[in-house]
């Protein structure tokens, strides 16, 4: 009895769990239902909207902001789509739509966009596995160049050919002599040094080259290979793992940039810099922030932070290099180096954290748009074109060839051939005791009318081939049949992608739905310019009017006019007192207080509000204004604040100016993105009075359900 219950309650509870799940699945198969082409709302007259076409949109908008399905959700989704369309509408009614820079942007965009399907996916992710497997490894290069053209005249060919080789032949008779053979390399940024690249990885040069560089061991020297740039050798100096990317703190002082930037004036600068820090009266950022010259980190963060880099983004400079090698080889995070000298000046870096190269997830979509920008994407195009000629019944019929090439004379070796030149019709020669004499061909075709090969039912004729070997034509190093044969190859190859292209629409709904986005997306762009973001910089009038009626919303916070001083010590704040009590300007000063270190004195000039602190080495310097009124009172005095951490400080306050609204010029930027919003209300407003709407609310109804019910199933 115990077991029989005991099975029951289990069976019971099983049974509530299940009844529980009904609604929902209903919900489900309810919603399967719902027929893809069910029209969810209609716009301007005729024109309709499927519930397939706003799913994707919804779906595809969740996952980029990541909320939670609710019927406000797809309400307020469905509401921001359906002004979309009354955009887009407004854009077609405009003539928008026609425009040559429209047409050419949508041409541009569908081009880039066809590349990634205009690949074969199999052979894509083994060379994209191939270049991360690569980019793990980083190769320190040096290479002799002779330049010459792919397309250049055998003549030139050769004479390339015998420099190289000569060079080749000195070199493995004594490999020692790379660097004194590199003079002769047509590279001149390399010439001179050897022919030192410094570190490479994948995907920073030609395809060819990165395989030689990876192909070729450690010490070694490659065989001579060619480029579209020429003829190349290799030597290999070392291959190490990828160290990741490095975060670094950067002073530098330029050599030259000033009148002041002297050689020996920087050093003497940099060795203060670096005596203060070592001392400890300051740290590197504060160092940067006062007088670093790479304008592009100074003011970030805390002072000084450059960008994630890796030595191999400065392949063929090797400074920048070696100043990514300085910056790996500090132990730890907060270690800094000790002044250094390069081409660019004087430097002193300081380490603050390492990342690793990435997982082959996170850079797989990153890699594969890269394979497809890189001359390794033409393996994957090989594969399509025989992917393409299986499915669409590719043939070939080489006897309509071999009657082209029979009718090629003397001309085609020397590359003048024309295409309007062929016969009328094919002929065939015969030998009759020792004499050759032509023979009308029997059949009764034309020969511009053979077909040279048929793809997806249309057939590619020897008078569309003849004129393509017309433009293709250069004096031949080899024979008629085979220089024809390489010919119709790639232009075999360039139908079967173009006959691909054409069919992506149909092939693809990815592709389809991909391209109809950007073509809206684009004309709406279009639209917004001209009706909104134009107007807000072009309507002057219009933005002081709005700014007039606004103005409440654009106003200054309290602030001090001030002259704020950075002293070293204490003896020289009093000084510096002094020397502003008598109206020295700030920068004769500064001279007198710099004479025995450069980095003793700084200052700051403006108006401030509470929260510029980040202006100032120390943020209490500018609180401190803000937090006692008597500072307020009396404009002109001057304070000594005495020390506010690595300073003593000493600062005159010209005036305090009270919250007050801004004037248009001091707000412009804040009070033109604000009218540009007012102006697309407007705008909005013209479209819905002009574009009336109707939503299918049973359709909305079960589509609302369907994505509720695939929420909580999924759960």
């Amino acid at each position: 009895m115990f077991v029989f219950l005991h099975v029951m309650a289990k069976f019971s509870i099983t049974m509530k769990r299940w009844i529980t799940c009904i609604p929902v699945l209903c919900a489900v198969l309810f919603a399967g239902a719902q027929q893809s082409d069910a029209v969810l709302f209609n716009y301007a007259g005729s024109k309709k909207v499927t519930v397939e076409e706003f799913e994707r949109y919804f779906k595809k908008n969740l996952n980029i902001v990541n909320q939670e399905i609710t019927a406000d959700k797809i309400k307020e989704d469905l509401d921001l789509y359906i002004k979309f369309k009354l955009k887009i509408q407004d854009a077609h009614d405009a003539g928008m739509d026609t425009t040559k820079s429209y047409l050419q942007e949508l041409e541009m965009f569908r081009e880039q966009l066809a590349r990634s399907y205009l690949y074969d996916r199999e052979v894509t992710d083994a060379l994209i596995k191939e270049a991360y497997d690569r980019l793990k490894q980083e190769v320190e290069v040096s290479h002799i160049l002779i330049a010459v053209n792919s397309k250049a005249k055998p003549a030139d060919t050769l004479v390339a050919w015998q420099k190289i080789k000569g060079i080749y032949d000195r070199i493995m008779a004594d490999p020692s002599k790379f660097a004194a053979e590199a003079k002769n390399s047509d590279d001149p940024g390399t010439r001179d040094n050897g022919g030192n690249l410094g570190y490479m990885t994948a995907l920073q040069v030609v395809y060819p080259f990165e395989n030689m560089a990876y192909n070729t061991p450690v010490g070694g020297i490659s065989g001579i290979f060619r480029t579209d740039f020429g003829y190349h050798i290799l030597k290999i100096t070392n291959k190490r793992d990828n160290r990741g990317e490095i975060k670094m703190r950067h002073i530098l002082l330029r050599v030259g940039l000033t009148p002041e930037g002297t050689e020996e004036n920087q050093r003497k600068k940099i060795e203060d810099i670096y005596q203060k820090i070592k001392s400890g009266q300051a740290t590197v950022a504060e160092m940067a922030r006062n007088f670093s010259e790479d304008f592009n980190s100074r003011s970030n963060g805390a002072g000084g932070e450059m960008d994630f880099i890796n030595a191999t983004m400065f392949i063929g400079d090797p400074d920048r290099q070696s100043l990514v090698d300085r910056g790996f080889k500090l132990a730890a995070p907060g270690d800094y180096s000790e002044p250094f000298r390069t081409s660019l000046g004087w430097h002193i870096i300081q380490k603050m954290e390492v990342k690793p190269i990435a997982p082959f997830d996170q850079m797989k979509t990153t890699l594969k748009n890269q394979v497809q920008n890189n001359q390794r994407a033409q393996k994957s195009v090989d594969a399509l074109v025989e992917k393409v000629k299986k499915e669409n019944g590719y043939k070939e019929y080489p006897e309509n060839m071999n009657a082209l090439i029979a009718v090629l004379d003397t001309n085609f070796a020397k590359g003048k051939f024309k295409a309007d030149s062929l016969p009328e019709y094919p002929t065939s020669t015969q030998g009759k005791k020792g004499r050759v004499y032509v023979k009308p061909s029997s059949t009764k075709t034309p020969i511009r009318s053979l077909t040279a090969f048929a793809l997806g039912g249309e057939n590619y004729t020897i008078g569309q081939f003849a004129s393509h070997l017309e433009v293709s034509m250069r004096p031949a190093i080899v024979s008629n049949m085979e220089f024809v044969n390489e010919v119709f190859k790639d232009w075999v190859k360039s139908k079967s992608v173009i006959y691909q292209d054409q069919h992506l629409e149909e092939k693809s709904p990815e592709f389809r739905h991909l391209y109809q986005e950007f073509r809206e997306g684009i004309l709406m762009f279009a639209r917004m310019q001209q009706k909104v973001w134009d107007k807000a910089n072009d309507d002057t009038a219009g933005l002081r009017a709005f700014h007039e009626t606004n103005k409440s919303k654009y106003m200054w916070t309290d602030r001090f006019d001030c002259e704020v001083y950075l002293c070293e010590n204490k003896k020289m704040m009093g000084s510096v007192a002094k020397m502003v009590k008598k109206g020295i300007q700030p920068d004769s000063i500064r001279r007198k207080h710099t004479k025995s270190s450069t980095v003793n004195m700084d200052y700051r000039l403006g108006k401030y509000e509470s929260t510029d602190t980040f202006l100032f080495p120390d943020g209490r310097i500018l609180n401190t204004l803000f937090t006692k009124p008597e500072y307020k009172e009396k404009p002109g005095k001057i304070y000594t604040l005495n020390q506010i951490g690595a300073n003593w400080v000493v600062v005159k306050v010209n005036g305090f100016l009270p919250a007050a609204p801004k004037k248009l010029e001091e707000c412009r930027g804040l009070a033109a993105n604000d009218y540009q919003t007012y102006l697309e209300d407007q705008w909005l407003k013209s479209l819905l009075a002009a574009y009336p709407y109707t939503i299918n609310q049973p359709v909305l109804n079960t589509f609302t359900a369907k994505m509720l019910a695939e929420k909580t199933v999924g759960k």
